[in-house]
């Protein structure tokens, strides 16, 4: 690669003047005659896919189809010899003279693209793009796939030259019409372009964002383009300082390429996974990816060593594993120059570097190098082969270069002064002012954050205080709304039927003509003590905010003394066992007696019984049971009367658990157990 990059300078500076036609002419007969004997001559062993197209070449026979064939074989041209690729280039535009297929003509002037793109002649390969474009259209459903191929190429080239803004101008329209034509893979290559430029940008947000779209491309296909985005991906989580998962893409990502036969990424890969496992200090692994690298090259170019990153990838390996004079001196060996023309027999296999765009990142790495040895003299020779070399440079390059090879130039003349005055100790205050300051700098960006995250903690603080404040007051209306309501129908429950007796009674006594009996007015006497009772009761309730166990007992004392005279014939009973004298709300404690009223009332009138006992119980929980030795209930829901009903739905309100145990002429048991909450 740096042999044809010098010798391209060369040429164009020697070559004379001629029109297009002219030129071409020349090239054809000058070049061609060369290039059909080379047709014939085995080429290294590269893929099976490469030399399976080769093979069909070679058997073409019609002028149509061996320029077919050779199309075919160069499309993958990233993987075919680079020597290989310029031949054939020229052979498909001898032959698309010949033809009349004006898809095959174009495909002919891509190839020849192709190889101006791969030997780094940029300019060239523009222009051959842009006079082929025109002719194949996006819209002709024919041409299209030449059109997104030609495009792709250009915004490589642009790539390439480190013109990424002009490439991503092709990329982004381009991906769209690659979605509008629901060319998925397509899609995903071209997602993949645009995640290495925003990997190369440090933008590596955003290259996430391309590699997953490019990823739900390709996921489940076969498409070389796969491999590339688990690379890609590797790349940027790498330089997010996210190693494992970086290893762990690129891994794949290696595999993948090896089973498709893509050695020029497989190249680049192990490259790259050289890299990663030196900065993990693993060298006997960087040093096996590089041999892996070099082996991956020899098959798709006679001589790896002619790439200058491959180059500069090994002599960082020597530099960081220790070996820093073999850094220094394979860096001198890639700064080889000579004769294209007049080798000697034993240079066959030299690479000569003559280019002074190819020899500037020697040097570059040269001074970095002997600055680590301390060899200030060849340091500072270096230094002036580098200013010598970007001078020649600026007058080759565009004029927009110039402003930052001055930069540079200045920077490197700076850093000479700096070590042949040997001025250490400006560096260090530097350094120090430096280190200060981004600690100072550092501290306040803290401290706002800190207090930032306060005041965000504190309104998140206050809105929640506020937030239970309201759900408390409106837990208290809910509450109080509900007590209301249980109020009102106990009362109703109660109080109102007793009323409704005593209405009846009284509308009863004074009807016309009607004397009343000494038995109405003592039903009347005893639902007027009934309406006093249960109010005394309600009010005894509310009058407190809980009531003990032994309170309720005493109350049911009470009411039983009050029941005895009407049912001597009965023996009723109270046991206690009372260990501790728990507490429970107010609202329970009214369930509960009047569960105990409805029970032994039940158990008075229906049961027939001659021995009713209420056992109360208390020490970590309550535990209530009413039990007589009448002749039973069965407590089925078709039969089950109102009083239990009621019960139930008391004991369901203030989470009692209540039971009924009845067997028919053996009596009835109902027991009620409770904790304080």
């Amino acid at each position: 690669m740096l042999r044809f990059s010098c010798l391209s300078l060369c040429l164009w500076q020697t070559v004379p003047i001629y029109t297009k036609n002219e030129l071409l002419m020349r090239i054809r007969k000058t070049i061609l005659a060369i290039m059909f004997a080379c047709v014939c001559i085995a080429i290294s062993a590269q893929t099976k896919k490469i030399n399976y197209l080769k093979t069909k070449v070679d058997a073409a026979i019609t002028n149509d189809e061996k320029l077919a064939a050779i199309v075919a074989y160069l499309e993958d041209y990233s993987n075919v010899a680079h020597d290989s690729l310029e031949e054939y280039a020229y052979i498909a535009l001898e032959l698309a003279s010949k033809s009349n297929n004006e898809k095959l003509k174009t495909l002919a002037w891509l190839t020849l693209a192709q190889d101006y793109r791969q030997w780094g002649w940029t300019d060239s390969a523009h222009a051959v793009i842009d006079a082929e474009l025109p002719k194949n259209p996006v819209t002709d459903n024919n041409r299209r796939d030449i059109y997104f191929r030609l495009k792709k190429l250009k915004a490589a080239a642009f790539s390439a030259d480190g013109k990424y803004k002009e490439s991503l101008a092709i990329l982004y329209p381009l991906i769209k019409e690659a979605e509008k034509y629901k060319d998925s893979l397509l899609a995903g290559e071209l997602s993949n372009s645009i995640c290495s430029i925003a990997t190369l940008r440090n933008e590596l947000t955003e290259a996430r964002n391309w590699n997953d779209k490019a990823l739900l491309y390709l996921s489940g296909t076969q498409n070389k383009f796969l491999g590339v985005a688990y690379i890609n991906r590797a790349q940027f989580l790498y330089k997010a300082d996210k190693i494992d998962s970086a290893i762990y893409f690129l891994n794949k990502g290696i595999e993948f390429c090896k089973q498709i036969e893509m050695n020029d990424k497989l190249a680049l890969s192990y490259r790259f996974q050289s890299a990663v496992y030196m900065r993990l200090k693993k060298f006997d692994e960087a040093e096996a990816a590089l041999k892996n690298m070099q082996a991956a090259r020899k098959k798709i170019n006679s001589k790896p060593n002619a790439f200058i990153n491959d180059n500069l990838q090994m002599a960082e390996f020597y530099a960081n594993s220790g070996q820093l004079k073999k850094a220094i001196a394979f860096c001198w060996s890639n700064l080889d120059s000579g004769n294209y023309y007049y080798k000697m027999p034993g240079d066959v296999d030299r690479v000569f570097n003559v280019s002074p765009a190819t020899r500037l990142p020697f040097y570059a790495a040269l001074s970095k190098y002997l600055k680590e040895d301390k060899n200030y003299t060849d340091y500072q020779n270096v230094l002036e082969q580098i200013i010598i070399l970007k001078d020649t440079l600026s007058k080759i390059n565009k004029t927009e270069a110039i402003a930052e090879l001055q930069t540079k130039y200045d920077v490197e003349q700076k850093e000479n002064t700096i070590i042949s005055q040997q001025l250490q100790l400006t560096r260090r205050n530097y350094m120090l002012y430096g280190s200060l300051l981004f600690i100072v700098m550092a501290a306040i960006i803290g401290f706002l954050w800190v207090r930032n995250q306060k005041n965000k903690q504190k309104a998140k603080m206050q809105h929640a205080i506020e937030e239970e404040k309201r759900q408390s007051a409106q837990s208290i209306l809910d509450a109080e709304e509900k007590e209301r309501k249980r109020i009102a129908a106990d009362l109703h429950d109660n109080i109102g039927a007793y009323a409704t007796a005593i209405a009846a009674n009284v509308e009863t006594i004074t009807g016309k003509g009607f004397e009343a009996s000494t038995e109405q007015l003592q039903n009347l006497q005893d639902h007027s003590r009934e309406i006093i009772y249960s109010l005394r009761d309600t009010i005894w309730v509310l009058n407190k905010d809980n009531i003990t166990i032994t309170g309720i007992s005493d109350r049911i004392k009470n009411y039983i003394n009050k029941l005895k005279p009407a049912y001597e014939h009965i023996n009723i009973s109270v046991e206690e066992n009372i260990q501790t004298d728990l507490r429970v709300g107010s609202q329970k404690a009214l369930n509960i007696f009047r569960m105990m009223q409805e029970a032994i009332h039940n158990a008075l009138k229906h049961s027939h019984a001659k021995h009713i006992t209420i056992y109360i119980e208390s020490d970590s929980s309550i535990l209530i049971k009413i039990k007589d030795d009448g002749i039973g209930i069965i407590t089925d829901q078709n039969n089950e009367g109102n009083g239990l009903r009621n019960m139930k739905a008391r004991a369901a309100d203030t989470a009692i658990k209540l039971g009924v145990l009845s067997f028919l002429n053996e009596g009835t048991e109902i027991t009620m157990e409770t904790t304080t909450n």
